[in-house]
C-alpha cells in the first residue's frame, strides 16, 4: 500500500491485523485508495466469500441457531448477512443473552456438530 501511494499505511499489529484507518487519517484521496487497495488485493490474505459461500454459511449458521434453541436457548436470533459476512446479532436487552457466557458457549459446544466439520462457531456479534 505504501509503494501504491498510502506513505501513512499503517503496520499490521501482533495478531497479523491491520488497524482500521478512516481515510483521513491516512491523508490521501478516496481514488489513490482505491487504485492501492486494486493493485494490492492479490497480497491480502483474506478474501470475501462468494454470494454462493455467503448463503452456503447462512444456512450453517441457521441450522446451528435451531440447534441453540432446541438445547434452551429460545431467545437466540437467527443469523444474518451484515457486512459481507455471517452473524448472530445479539441484544442484551432485546434477547437477554449473553453470547460469551459460560452457559451460552457450552451449548454452542453442543451444537458445533450441525456445522460443518472444522467450521467455527459463528461470529457473534453484540448490540445495545
Amino acid at each position: 500500500m505504501r509503494s501504491h501511494g498510502i506513505p501513512n499505511f499503517p503496520d499490521p499489529d501482533s495478531s497479523g491485523q491491520i488497524p482500521k484507518q478512516e481515510i483521513r487519517q491516512l491523508g490521501v484521496s478516496t481514488s489513490v485508495l482505491q487504485t492501492a487497495q486494486g493493485a494490492c488485493q492479490r497480497l491480502w490474505p483474506y478474501q470475501a466469500p462468494t454470494q454462493a459461500q455467503l448463503r452456503q454459511q447462512l444456512t450453517d449458521d441457521l441450522k446451528f441457531a435451531q440447534c441453540m434453541r432446541s438445547h434452551g436457548v429460545p431467545n437466540l436470533p437467527d443469523p444474518i448477512i451484515s457486512d459481507g459476512r455471517v452473524v448472530i446479532v445479539f441484544s442484551l436487552s432485546r434477547d437477554g443473552i449473553d453470547p460469551h457466557s459460560p452457559q451460552i458457549l457450552a451449548k454452542a459446544r453442543e451444537c458445533q456438530h450441525v456445522l460443518p466439520p472444522g467450521s467455527p462457531l459463528p461470529h457473534a456479534t453484540v448490540a445495545p
